[in-house]
């Protein structure tokens, strides 16, 4: 599930500047909404324990290794490749829910693209340097995460059921944020436009 605001990014971006501690009480206001999805994901999916036999080792790839799904913010600048394009911001989401390690990605997704190679060699990886046979070995693991769903097994539905109820919310939110914003600028002249517009120039 995705709730799009326009000019979201830019505003938490310019509310950081302007009033720090505001900026930090509305992100607060965010995750708080956003906690329901988090629970959720959790709920859905595997315990540690609950991983398949390929996921029980030490490794980064492992259960072991699994951590909470964490709520994000992301209001940088694009990069240089995408300003040269006349982009201003980057284009993924302003608030992410994201998981926090590889074996819950991998669990969520796998079997998606739905090719398993049944011989050749891997990637090269550490401690692997010439990669290891494969062999169908994905297959397996595939079939036991399937008990979970299909891919997007937990993230996304997780998110969806989550959220649900949240939505306008979301955007009350995102409302107040312009309206802070317009109000601590009246403070010192200046209107929300103008200080976007010098932004954009530097």
């Amino acid at each position: 599930m995705s709730i799009e605001v326009i000019g979201l990014k830019e505003n938490l971006r310019l509310l950081a500047r302007i009033n720090p501690a505001l900026s930090k009480e509305i992100r607060a206001e965010f995750r708080k909404l956003a906690k329901p999805a988090v629970d959720e994901i959790e709920r859905m999916k595997p315990s540690r324990a609950g991983f398949p036999e390929g996921f029980q080792h030490g490794g980064r790839t492992g259960a072991n290794a699994v951590k909470k799904v964490r709520i994000n913010f992301n209001t940088r600048r694009a990069r240089n490749r995408n300003l040269a394009q006349g982009a201003q911001y980057e284009t993924i989401g302003t608030i992410r829910i994201q998981s926090a390690d590889v074996a819950t990605a991998i669990a969520d997704m796998a079997g998606k693209v739905g090719n398993v190679q049944m011989s050749g060699r891997s990637r090269a990886y550490p401690g692997r340097p010439a990669g290891h046979a494969l062999n169908g070995q994905g297959n397996y693991l595939i079939r036991a995460l399937n008990k979970y769903g299909r891919p997007s097994r937990f993230m996304w539905p997780g998110a969806e059921r989550g959220l649900n109820e949240t939505e306008r919310e979301f955007v009350e939110v995102a409302k107040r944020v312009e309206y802070e914003i317009n109000k601590e600028l009246m403070k010192i002249g200046s209107s929300a436009n103008e200080i976007r517009s010098l932004q954009r120039r530097r």
